[in-house]
């Protein structure tokens, strides 16, 4: 874990002294919602999330970076990697790294006089999990896809993008066995964020995923508020935090709590 943390502040420091920050003209990137508009940038998180729930309590730590690169006006590729510390009451942790993935993004914006419109999608899919153990909440043998589309509107200091997400599970042949069981849920995302400063942006995002089947795949349901601010730097990226509170009984949310941090850092200057 001290090596993955060495290597991302290596890389984002390295990226702070080689690009000048964006101006911020684009769209604000959130801090929990998948963003439909299209970036260049690097990203770094550090999150942990709980629940503790009939005497058993699950512990999640993660570190990731991520990386987007627009090569078009409204097209960019998107991937990340990341190392994962789970641990259950009773049981020993476990490490793995995050799954491998890539995708595809599309984010189309519209001038309205001073607001801006905006529409976009994209595609993104997910590797096995190398060296997972099985879990109610997912299946490390099994392949993730995971597309997604939304919209965003912008006018002043106020924007809000929103996000709907659908994931499954599948096999190497793309298909489904009788024999086998895929966890599968939608999940809507809204991000209104409010600037009180050139520098300083907050953000009250809100979370829902639903399971498709509501008895065997339960413990992926959730309704999460995550309040959080964003401070940019002239010349070293954003700094952001944010925190995680559930809105449903703790009976019937996936998590209790949770915090993360990420850095930004964008290299295209129209953002």
């Amino acid at each position: 874990m001290k090596k993955i943390i060495i290597i991302s502040l290596f890389f984002l420091s390295l990226a702070a002294s080689l690009y000048s920050q964006p101006n911020n003209k684009g769209f604000a990137h959130p801090l929990q919602v998948e963003p439909v508009a299209v970036y260049s940038k690097i990203r770094g998180n550090l999150s942990y999330w709980d629940k503790n729930y009939n005497d058993v309590k699950e512990i999640n730590k993660n570190i990731n970076i991520e990386g987007e690169y627009k090569f078009s006006e409204s097209f960019s590729v998107i991937s990340s990697i990341g190392r994962n510390e789970y641990s259950q009451t009773d049981s020993s942790k476990e490490i793995t790294w995050d799954r491998w993935n890539a995708g595809v993004k599309y984010g189309k914006v519209f001038e309205n006089g001073s607001s801006q419109f905006l529409i976009g999608g994209g595609l993104r899919l997910y590797d096995k999990k190398r060296n997972g153990e099985f879990r109610e909440r997912e299946n490390p043998d099994f392949y993730l896809i995971r597309p997604n589309f939304g919209l965003g509107y912008k006018s002043g200091f106020f924007q809000i993008m929103s996000e709907f997400r659908f994931q499954t599970e599948t096999n190497r042949h793309g298909r489904e066995s009788s024999l086998e069981e895929f966890k599968r849920y939608y999940q809507v995302g809204i991000a209104p964020s409010f600037a009180i400063a050139d520098s300083v942006r907050i953000f009250t995002e809100l979370e829902y995923r639903e399971p498709l089947d509501k008895v065997a795949d339960k413990n992926l349901r959730y309704f999460n508020f995550y309040p959080g601010i964003s401070m940019n730097t002239e010349n070293f990226g954003s700094f952001n935090f944010s925190v995680l509170l559930g809105v449903l009984p703790k009976a019937d949310n996936a998590m209790d709590r949770g915090i993360r941090f990420s850095y930004f850092y964008f290299f295209d200057t129209s953002q």
